[in-house]
């Protein structure tokens, strides 16, 4: 199966978790990409995009912010995120 989401269905699916979550504190495995990535708590997170691998941020999310994208996450510097996968 394709990790690109191309239709409504297809974010729809990732949006609402049926192709799993991780809970991070840390970084994620090697090749997991996401969907979207929201603070369970204050954190402090490194995001890479996964288009093309060359957009890195370090952003703060307050407990409850969601950011979207194309995303896999390099590090969870502090706090707690839940992360969405894309697919499988």
């Amino acid at each position: 199966m394709s990790k690109d989401i191309r239709t409504d269905h297809e974010y729809q699916v990732a949006e609402f978790g049926d192709f799993g979550f991780r809970v991070l504190t840390g970084a994620s495995q090697e090749g997991e990409r996401f969907s979207s990535i929201m603070a369970l708590e204050d954190s402090q997170i490194t995001i890479v995009s996964s288009r093309n691998g060359d957009g890195y941020a370090t952003i703060i999310l307050l407990a409850g912010m969601i950011v979207y994208g194309d995303l896999y996450v390099d590090s969870v510097d502090n706090g707690a995120v839940i992360a969405y996968l894309r697919g499988e």
